[in-house]
């Protein structure tokens, strides 16, 4: 396609090189002599009247002096030098003699005319000089515009989006807006994925321009809420029409401290949740601290069996939340609604007295329950921090077998649903082609070889089915790698087998490499050295020291999960300042390579790999939880979101987001659907709904998909 271009550029050149008119070729080719009498023999020093001899200028690519040389006869690609001080713009073509973003348009007053003047006077001129300005800035100069009919005067001349450079480029119709004509113009063929030159690029016998994705952003829907508006709060929260919602007015309140709080539930489904709005203490400076902070309060409404912090994020309005999530267990049969009180009064800092409009606890009982906890820190300089808390309960039975459950757990504590009182909504709508291949994410497993882990190590391959049905239900393509933390094997993937997708090979490697621990050496004294041990094993799988069997794939997001029951050998030894200072070298390693996840013992036996997972944005997870396939879950879940190539323009509110593939409608589901990722502001697909990926040799595009949602707009910042 460059061809048709870079020939009229010859031609040109050749035609300005090789003119008749002895009087015009030296005004075209040396507009830096137009004003040097005396030097008009001298065609290689253009601006330096004493220096007629010069002959060593002639070929000077970054003489300043000689930067607007266009004389040079026996040079025809330096008349518009790529080095010239005065052809700052000109990034791509440094022998494009006529070069569009030539800024001697604007400079050329001192060679003998005013290109900029000449261009605001006359855009379409086409005299002495045409082939020395570009008027409309589109990359071609006058002269060619002259030459392939395009308007000199207009960068893109029929207007379908493409400039006329671009135009050319593509092989496109400078003077046709839609050049197959299949209803859709050029620009919009190049968004859509489409061959401008071909008007049934599926060939499928479906012009491009009646297809489905074309039209699927035209009238976007996206699923309904109900916006609520706190002043004291300084909040908008956004329900689905299944909430009842209730702000709750507090006594002790002070226009000073924050504090507001609002309920809400969904009775059909059995969710109950809040908002509270709080003056952060001087302590409480990062999300995570908070969630660790308020850990105790939360068992206090029952005994934790299962939890896990994640990593911090910006939300859509640029703070930074994390999320903590719960199973508890209460000592008596108590409602949702029961459970979300105590809660409430349990972290806000007031009693059930001081508030009125709470509505009643009645409802269903159980003594199971999931918790979720997010905690967002508002930054403030004019009217102080605030810190937000939203908070999700439901049945730990209604939470395992329905979907619906989860995604409301989801949507309430993600932090999409909340912005400032004076932000916006705004329904948006995009869409997106499956590319080639499928996301690659290689998950390396660095584990504990001492004794004290063989029978978490049982636990663990007790659930590999499920886990190997988990991965094999994304859209990911996946390899496993699995390495034991002793200082004599420095993590490195062994080959036979290296990386692989197999669950017996995945077992086997567990069985023989980690808890038999076979070929790990004496030297190091069989200890666990696993933040050591990964930061080497990594950087040498990613150099081209390490064989292709073992290599870390390039593409590849790498998800690494430490498993251990106690803290790293390299920091066991150090305190204060020292250990600090080793996290802080293992943090900056770790989040420049990796998204890390920590499955270690809850008593701050694994600080280290606790540190580094929540620094790489990763998640900490308890080793002694009641059911650790749902902590292999969520890192897969939460690695197909990482590894999504459906990333979204705008934050959504998560409830409202519509998805369409090809025209059908896709369910929520991570069985058979789709689900949002927070963190990456991401969708991703599961099951059946898979988008088939592109494939060039077959001749095949891929997938179609659009989707819609609401948006809040930052109009207060």
């Amino acid at each position: 396609m460059r061809i048709k271009y870079f020939a009229v550029v010859a031609a040109l050149a050749f035609a300005v090189g090789c003119g008749d008119d002895d009087t015009s070729n030296n005004k075209a080719n040396n507009v830096n002599n137009v004003n040097n009498a005396n030097n008009s023999n001298n065609a290689n020093n253009s601006n330096n009247a004493n220096n007629s001899n010069n002959a060593n200028n002639s070929n000077n690519e970054n003489n300043l002096n000689n930067s607007n040389n266009a004389n040079n006869s026996n040079n025809a690609n330096n008349s518009n030098n790529g080095n010239n001080s005065n052809n700052s713009n000109n990034s791509n073509n440094s022998n494009n003699s006529n070069n569009s973003n030539n800024s001697n348009n604007s400079n050329n007053a001192t060679n003998g005319f005013d290109g900029l003047q000449l261009c605001l006077s006359e855009c379409d001129h086409q005299g002495e000089y045409a082939a020395l300005i570009d008027c409309d800035y589109d990359g071609l100069s006058n002269a060619e515009e002259a030459s392939v009919g395009s308007d000199s005067c207009d960068n893109d001349t029929d207007g379908d989006g493409l400039s006329d450079l671009d135009e050319l480029n593509q092989g496109t119709e400078v003077l046709i807006a839609d050049s197959d004509g299949d209803g859709l113009e050029d620009a919009d063929e190049l968004y859509f994925g489409f061959d401008p030159n071909n008007p049934d690029s599926l060939n499928d016998q479906i012009l491009d321009g009646d297809r489905w994705v074309v039209n699927a952003c035209n009238n976007p829907a996206a699923e309904p809420v109900n916006i609520f508006t706190s002043s004291k709060g300084d909040w908008k929260v956004a329900l689905p029409p299944a909430f009842n919602h209730a702000e709750l007015s507090i006594s002790t309140a002070t226009p000073m401290d924050k504090l507001a709080a609002a309920v809400y539930d969904d009775p059909a489904n059995e969710v109950a949740g809040y908002l509270l709005s709080d003056t952060p203490t001087a302590s409480q400076t990062s999300p995570v601290d908070v969630l660790r902070s308020i850990r105790s309060r939360v068992s206090s409404a029952g005994t934790i069996l299962q939890d896990s912090t994640g990593g911090e994020f910006d939300t859509h309005d640029f703070n930074r939340a994390a999320i903590g999530r719960y199973l508890i267990r209460s000592a008596g049969l108590k409602t949702g609604r029961q459970v979300r009180d105590e809660l409430l009064f349990g972290i806000a800092p007031f009693s059930a007295p001081d508030v009125t409009g709470l509505p009643n606890s009645a409802g269903n009982s159980y003594n199971e329950f999931r918790v979720f906890v997010s905690v967002a820190i508002r930054v403030d300089q004019q009217n102080g921090n605030r810190v937000l808390y939203a908070v999700a309960v439901a049945p730990a039975e209604k939470f395992e077998t329905r979907d619906k459950v989860k995604f409301r757990m989801d949507d309430l504590t993600n932090t999409t649903n909340v912005s400032q009182a004076g932000d916006s909504e705004l329904v948006q709508c995009q869409t997106f082609r499956a590319g080639e291949g499928n996301p690659e994410a290689d998950f390396y497993w660095v584990l504990d070889q001492s004794g004290s882990m063989n029978a978490d190590f049982v636990r663990m391959k007790d659930v590999a089915n499920q886990f190997f049905f988990e991965l094999g239900n994304t859209a990911l393509d996946y390899r496993l790698g699995v390495v034991p933390m002793d200082g004599d094997i420095d993590g490195r993937v062994r080959f036979p087998p290296g990386w692989h997708t197999d669950q017996n090979t995945f077992i086997g490697e567990i069985d023989d490499f980690v808890i038999a621990c076979s070929g790990c050496g004496s030297t190091s004294g069989y200890a666990e050295w696993g933040l050591r041990s990964a930061q080497n094993g990594i950087t040498w799988m990613r150099s081209s020291a390490s064989p292709q069997t073992v290599r870390i794939r390039p593409d590849a997001q790498l998800i690494t999960i430490f498993m251990s029951d106690e803290d790293a050998e390299s920091l066991q030894p150090l305190s204060g300042s020292s250990y600090d200072s080793l996290v802080n070298t293992y943090n900056n390693f770790f989040v420049n390579n990796t998204i890390a996840f920590a499955i270690v013992e809850d008593a701050g036996s694994g600080e280290g790999y606790e540190e580094v997972a929540l620094a790489t944005g990763g998640s900490v997870a308890d080793l002694d939880a009641a059911d650790i396939s749902e902590t292999i879950e969520e890192i897969i879940f939460a690695a197909t979101g990482l590894a999504s190539n459906y990333q979204l323009g705008a934050t959504p509110i998560s409830s409202t987001l519509r998805v369409f593939k090809n025209n059908e409608w896709v369910p929520r589901s991570r069985e058979n659907g789709f689900d949002y990722f927070a963190t990456t502001d991401s969708i991703a697909f599961f099951g059946t709904f898979r988008p088939e990926p592109a494939d060039p040799t077959m001749g095949r595009y891929g997938d179609d998909i659009a989707v819609s949602y609401e948006t809040f707009l930052d109009t207060t910042k």
